[in-house]
């Protein structure tokens, strides 16, 4: 009896050696806190891999990571800050940035209307860490459409850098 425990212990052990809990969205991703890498283990066969695909469906939060992966940037960076109305105590809060690069303060968003204040987000950023201000639009539905048509043209009259990312290409409008 004693052996055949062990020879089951044996078999089993390895494979439960190497997974994790993880806490895995419902694609089966997450992100990996030591690595910063969004990664999946469960992909959804159904689900197209594409990102101009209509079935695409992973979040903001993944072509975040791939983006500043790919610029050499860091995500989900707190910054604080102080305000008070005219004559009143200084008081603080703070700001999450999407993306920090040497050079940017990057908002990210899908193109879907959620995007809008991704300028407005940007420079507020750029006044507080002294970089300049881009946002990034990521491609879901494979054309350029109304949102991303808006947030490029108050990006272009704001001289707020503006990536277009498509196809997992990043793609500078200008």
């Amino acid at each position: 009896m004693n052996k055949i425990f062990l020879i089951l212990l044996i078999i089993i052990l390895p494979f439960k050696a190497y997974s994790h809990g993880g806490g895995l969205n419902k694609e089966g991703c997450h992100n990996n806190h030591t690595t910063g890498i969004y990664h999946c283990h469960k992909a959804n066969k159904s689900k197209s891999s594409s990102l101009n695909s209509p079935n695409f469906n992973f979040n903001e939060n993944y072509f975040n990571i791939w983006l500043a992966n790919q610029l050499g940037g860091q995500t989900e960076v707190n910054y604080n800050y102080n305000y008070n109305v005219e004559g009143s105590s200084p008081l603080e809060a703070s700001v999450r940035i999407d993306i920090i690069t040497d050079v940017y303060v990057i908002e990210g968003g899908l193109d879907k209307r959620s995007s809008l204040d991704s300028i407005q987000q940007a420079v507020f950023a750029s006044t507080i860490t002294g970089k300049k201000p881009a946002v990034a639009i990521y491609d879901t539905d494979g054309m350029w459409g109304k949102y991303e048509h808006r947030i490029w043209s108050a990006a272009k009259e704001l001289n707020v850098k503006f990536f277009w990312v498509s196809e997992n290409q990043i793609k500078e409008i200008f």
